[in-house]
């Protein structure tokens, strides 16, 4: 097997099991390690080379059986290298760049992507070159971006080409391109003749236009911005030459001819336009072109207008499309074609066309408008406050005008001059450097042939304010006015603000800033003694100063004390009294009839204190303050003794039904003897205004008669007297009163009852009316059938009934119909209930049939037969029920 050389997959020509030689190169590379040798061949029985080495250096089987497995593991790893190696090196495109349209000037994307781009390097190819990035166009990931693309650098093809960075396999797509869309503008030429000077009249002239794009646009022409059609006589456009052609130019083709052409790309027009002037001597031509003219009113205006031809033109003045002008007194046309005009007035002004005729040709017309010289008002100025050191400009805006006014500024009379610190730009006045010497009037001037205007500027000129007096710390008495002093002077009047404690004083009844900038504060207060800031203020800039105010207080009682004060009887009792001054002042308490303080009375720090009061503290006691400097000052109390107010009885919820009479109870005691007032509905009750529902009692019951819904809710008992006053709260409940089982009174039927009640109801007027429309059909039918038989001889009993006769029935007339039918008349009182029935009669009167007399004679007892059948007639429309 040794000798057969097919052991070894290496010594192999060609391609093998494995990649070949190159791939193990690269895995070499990779790895960095060689693949393992082959195995050596075996001998048989032991025998040879192999077999005496190891048996010369001791190597049993075990070992050789261990080495070749080792051997065999090596070679399975090298194996599974060399084939994930040979499918890591196929490149597959998952996306391939594709031919496009693309507008010229857009953004575009050539896209290029592969299966595993992990290791694999993107390049991209224009016509076989490297594409090198730029910010137009550049590579982005494996992508070729264009930010704009170029109908000229992007034309041909692109490729992308995908390198193994590990491998180094090399896969390239399909070449992709761009149909890229575009349109350029140009102008308009002269195609033939070869220049203008070779044109003449009655001649063919061509014009191309130079747009070209991509697609080939479409065309239009223009002259004077009417669009030209091809009507194949005047004119003929080749929109594949992009060429105009007049088959035969005159005068009245003259115009600037321009072309506009479009496709995808949108519309452009020609950059350049042709302007086509012939001249033809029989076409009238201006000589002398008439000029706008501006006159003051009532001067005069002349236009000079004149024309060449051959022959000699005509002429005409037109004023706003009217009849030619004539000479007349105010208006006068000249041989050599010009129009004075005198005396011009409002109605003059407008526009005069001078109109040249010729022989051949449309008539020239030249314009010229005559307008009146005007000028309006200027606007007024408002002061101006300009900082010292700053540059400031004044604009004096031109007012409207014909002709346009021109503007000048002036000082004291003279011409602000062009240049220096102060001086006039265009119709701006600019201050360089403001100084004080600046402030004063100024005048901006407005002229024009229609007159002057002009509107004077006052300056003033703000400089920082300096002191004069600044604030002080100041002592001020308490209860009397004090004085804070803020004096500043500056070019401009300071403008003075006060801050207490940081806060903007506004003036009020306590404070007032005068004119100068002093604060007086009326009434000083002890709580006013802190720190004030003075602020002094002009556009230029501002000062401050600060004082701190000092409060002198006077001696006074903190709080006075309360002239009437009552005390709880048989109660341990304090009146208080305390003071204040410049030094702490001593209190003390003497009786104001000058009688000494009682056993059971002490001070203690300046309070009066009762351990057990009795009717006999009562009366009048005087509280002394008094220190050194301010000396002393008195406060008089009456102190009156009194039993406090506790209820006896107090208000409780209570229900009422409704229409019954709630009463709240409540009663009070104390000494002086209580008064009770009630309160309800968030409101004082006044029994004066609420008689006679409701009523309070001498004893402080509150008593409500005939109570409804709207009575419920809170009602609170006040008791008082000149001590104290206490009050209690309860709620009043009013609900509907229950019926009780088997009331039946006039409110109290049960549903079934009504419903029964309405069933009888009903079912007796379906009855009656059943009956009547039964008794109207047999009638109706009776009458029918009697009408069809011969009347006998005597009356039938109809007619007696008619002539007041009555049929008997059971011995009682058929015009009486008894039915029973039971009524219940329903009453109730507060009390008790009661229960009425009754069974009466109704009786139906007698059908409704005025007696008449019989006809005919009644002593032979006939009647006569036509007046019979005529009443019958009548009477047949009649009902007898």
């Amino acid at each position: 097997r040794g000798g057969g050389g097919g052991g070894d997959p290496r010594s192999r020509g060609g391609r093998g099991a494995f990649p070949g030689s190159e791939v193990v190169a690269r895995i070499r590379a990779v790895s960095g390690a060689d693949p393992p040798p082959p195995e050596a061949p075996p001998v048989c029985g032991g025998a040879g080379p192999a077999g005496g080495a190891r048996r010369r250096h001791g190597v049993s089987t075990a070992a050789a059986g261990t080495q070749r497995a080792a051997m065999e593991a090596a070679r399975g790893v090298w194996l599974l290298l060399l084939l994930a190696v040979g499918t890591q090196g196929r490149i597959v495109f998952t996306k391939e760049p594709s031919s496009q349209d693309a507008l010229h000037g857009r953004s575009a994307i050539l896209r290029c992507e592969v299966a595993e781009p992990s290791g694999v390097a993107f390049e991209w190819l224009h016509n076989g070159l490297s594409v090198q990035d730029t910010e137009r166009r550049f590579q982005e990931g494996s992508n070729l971006q264009f930010t704009a693309v170029d109908r000229q650098q992007d034309a041909g093809d692109f490729q992308c080409v995908a390198r193994s960075t590990v491998t180094g396999e090399e896969a390239r797509t399909a070449n992709a391109s761009f149909n890229i869309k575009w349109l350029e503008t140009g102008g308009v030429v002269l195609k033939h003749p070869a220049s203008v000077a070779e044109i003449q009249p009655s001649a063919a002239v061509t014009l191309r236009c130079h747009i070209d794009g991509h697609p080939r646009p479409t065309g239009q022409w223009f002259r004077d911005g009417s669009q030209l059609l091809d009507d194949r006589s005047s004119y003929w456009i080749s929109n594949k030459e992009r060429t105009l052609t007049l088959k035969s130019a005159s005068p009245e083709d003259n115009g600037v001819y321009y072309c506009c052409a479009r496709n995808a790309m949108g519309m452009v027009c020609s950059s350049d336009n042709f302007t086509l002037n012939l001249i033809d001597e029989s076409f009238p031509r201006p000589v002398v072109i008439p000029q706008d003219l501006i006159v003051s009113k009532n001067e005069e205006a002349m236009f000079h207008c004149q024309f060449t031809a051959v022959p000699p033109p005509t002429q005409e003045w037109v004023f706003d499309d009217s009849a030619p002008i004539t000479n007349r007194s105010r208006t006068t046309v000249f041989a050599n074609g010009s129009l004075l005009i005198t005396q011009v007035r409002a109605r003059s002004a407008g526009t005069y066309r001078c109109i040249g005729h010729g022989q051949r040709g449309k008539p020239t017309v030249l314009e010229a408008s005559l307008r009146l010289a005007e000028i309006e008002d200027m606007a007024p100025f408002s002061p101006k406050v300009f900082i010292a050191s700053q540059e400031q400009r004044v604009a004096c805006p031109a007012p409207r005008g014909v002709p346009q006014p021109r503007v000048w500024w002036e000082r004291n009379g003279l011409p602000i001059p062009a240049s220096g610190r102060v001086r006039q730009e265009a119709e701006e006045l600019v201050f360089s450097s403001v100084t004080g010497s600046d402030a004063g009037s100024y005048t901006c001037h407005a002229a024009n042939k229609a007159g002057e205007k002009k509107q004077d500027l006052s300056v003033t000129v703000a400089t920082v304010p300096r002191w004069v007096e600044m604030p002080r710390d100041s002592q001020l008495e308490e209860g009397k006015p004090g004085y804070l002093h803020c004096l500043s002077k500056a070019s401009l009047k300071p403008t003075v603000t006060w801050y207490r404690n940081g806060v903007s004083i506004s003036e009020d009844s306590r404070f007032e800033i005068s004119e100068n900038g002093t604060l007086r504060i009326n009434n000083v207060e002890v709580y006013d003694g802190t720190v004030y800031k003075c602020v002094s203020s002009t556009p230029a800039g501002s000062i401050e100063g600060y004082a701190r105010v000092h409060v002198l207080e006077k001696l006074k009682f903190t709080p006075p004390p309360q002239p009437l004060q009552c005390m709880e009887f048989d109660k341990e009792v304090t009146v208080s009294c305390s003071a204040t001054g410049r030094e702490k002042p001593t209190i003390r308490w003497v009786k104001t009839d000058g009688s000494s303080l009682p056993a059971h009375i002490s001070l203690s720090a300046g309070a009066l204190h009762f351990r057990k009061v009795s009717r006999s503290d009562a009366g009048n006691y005087t509280c002394i303050a008094s220190n050194g400097p301010q000396g002393e000052i008195r406060a008089t109390v009456q102190l009156t003794v009194a039993v406090y107010i506790t209820f006896k009885l107090e208000p409780e919820p209570t229900t009422v039904y409704q229409g019954h009479t709630a009463v709240l109870r409540c009663q009070a005691a104390g000494d002086p003897v209580p008064h009770i007032q009630w309160k309800g509905k968030e409101r004082i009750l006044d029994p004066s205004k609420l008689l006679p529902r409701i009523q309070i009692m001498p004893n402080g019951s509150l008593v409500i008669y005939d109570v409804t819904t709207d009575d419920s809710g809170r009602y609170t008992c006040i008791a008082g007297n000149s001590c104290n006053i206490k009050h209690r709260d309860a709620i009043l409940y009013v609900v509907d009163k229950p019926v009780a089982e088997g009331d039946e009174g006039p409110h109290s039927h049960t549903p079934y009852k009504m419903i029964q009640t309405i069933g009888l109801s009903v079912g007796a007027a379906v009855a009656y009316i059943i009956i009547v429309l039964g008794l109207m059909f047999y009638c109706k039918k009776r009458r029918k059938a009697k009408r069809l038989k011969k009347p006998p001889e005597g009356e039938e009993p109809e007619m007696e009934c008619l002539n007041g006769g009555a049929v008997l029935q059971n011995g009682q007339t058929t015009a009486e119909i008894q039915e029973e039918v039971a009524l219940t008349n329903l009453g109730s009182s507060s009390g008790a209930s009661k229960r009425h029935s009754a069974t009466d009669k109704m009786h139906f009167p007698a059908p409704i049939c005025r007696p008449s007399r019989r006809w005919g004679r009644a002593s032979s007892g006939r009647s006569s037969w036509p007046r019979r059948k005529a009443w019958r007639r009548a009477r047949a429309r009649r009902w007898c029920w």
